[in-house]
């Protein structure tokens, strides 16, 4: 059975949130990833500024 994502609006105080390691803008949280077999559930955001795209573990 698949897990829910809650889905946040990117203005919300609860949003997930990353400063871009390459030029210090604000990144965009883009989805969060469920975990597969073996690896963690990830959390992607991109910079819009340099078009750096970052995955962390959440």
């Amino acid at each position: 059975m698949a897990a829910t994502v809650a889905k946040v609006p990117p203005d919300s105080p609860d949003a997930p949130s990353r400063t871009c390691d390459k030029c210090g803008a604000a990144m965009t949280h883009l989805s969060d990833l469920q975990p597969i077999i073996g690896s963690a559930a990830m959390r992607i955001f991109r910079c819009y500024a340099c078009n750096h795209v970052v995955s962390e573990e959440r």
